[in-house]
């Protein structure tokens, strides 16, 4: 388009596209206008505060690395780097003209996908800038700082029971040991709960197993259930690893291997001290305790 002497620029510019180019592209959207206003040191933990949640609770490898880079892209952060295994976080970036890292130790695991879910609805939120950075981290520590209570566990504790028994209906069980699997996974979630908080986390599920095989044949000797090999299946099934192992081929797919290995390796141990536990109680049961109690 031949551009005329009296052609004013801007109409000029708009029907030849570079008013676009000289005005509209460089102009971020209205959600990127916020000003980053935390320091270094509160981006990072608030990085650190999303990727610790995430692992505490269940969330594979993959995910935590996209929100702590989300998180530290939109902070201002170059140059991020995060490695994380489960059982740790190390965060390291360049801000302000400073190298800045942040390194926790992970030593309670959870399966909680609400957190996970509201840990990445605060990320994305920030990372589109539809909420401040402050905001975002004071949510992060009222989370970190949020006790689970009585409530929560009492959910829990019903819905794993209920679970159980079902399952154990699935499995070929009959009605009448819908009540045996239900009362057991109760008993051994209280027991577990009340007695092996100190204890690793191995050898709590050790004593589940062992639990669950105690409660079981009482049960069955007491007349409340027929089929003693599907309640106990049923009692140990809330506490199969099948997160963990899910995570663990997620993390083999993704390329984090070292991840992927050790949480394989986790889920191995949990599953074999669970039967270890149910086998040891079920001999000992059957070979000493049914003669000493019947």
């Amino acid at each position: 388009m031949s551009r005329a002497k009296d052609f004013p620029d801007t109409v000029y510019e708009f029907l030849t596209g570079e008013y676009y180019i000289k005005h509209c592209r460089r102009l971020p959207a209205a959600g990127h206008q916020r000003v980053i206003t935390i320091t270094g040191q509160e981006a990072i933990e608030f990085a650190g505060l999303a990727g610790e949640l995430l692992l505490r609770n269940g969330a594979e490898t993959s995910r935590v690395e996209d929100t702590v880079t989300r998180i530290c892209s939109r902070a201002g952060f170059t140059e991020t780097e995060v490695l994380v295994f489960p059982t740790g976080i190390i965060i390291n970036g360049f801000r302000d003209g400073a190298r800045l890292t942040r390194a926790k130790r992970i030593r309670a695991r959870d399966v909680n996908l609400t957190v996970v879910s509201i840990v990445n609805d605060i990320s994305r939120k920030f990372a589109d800038s539809k909420i401040t950075p402050e905001d975002g981290l004071a949510k992060l520590r009222e989370l970190t700082e949020r006790s689970p209570g009585d409530t929560r566990f009492l959910w829990s504790l019903t819905a794993g029971a209920l679970a159980s028994g079902a399952a154990t209906v699935l499995l070929g069980g009959s009605w009448a040991d819908f009540i045996p699997a239900l009362s057991a996974t109760a008993l051994v979630r209280i027991i577990i709960g009340a007695a092996a908080f100190n204890l690793a986390y191995i050898l709590q599920h050790y004593l589940a197993g062992l639990f669950a095989g105690l409660i079981g044949s009482l049960f069955v000797d007491l007349g409340f259930g027929q089929h003693l090999d599907k309640i106990v299946v049923g009692a140990l099934l809330p506490l199969v690893p099948g997160v963990s192992l899910t995570n663990a081929v997620r993390d083999f797919i993704s390329g984090d291997l070292f991840s992927g290995t050790l949480r394989m390796v986790e889920a191995l141990l949990v599953a074999a001290a669970l039967a270890g536990g149910a086998g040891f109680a079920l001999a000992v049961y059957a070979g000493y305790l049914r003669n000493l109690i019947f």
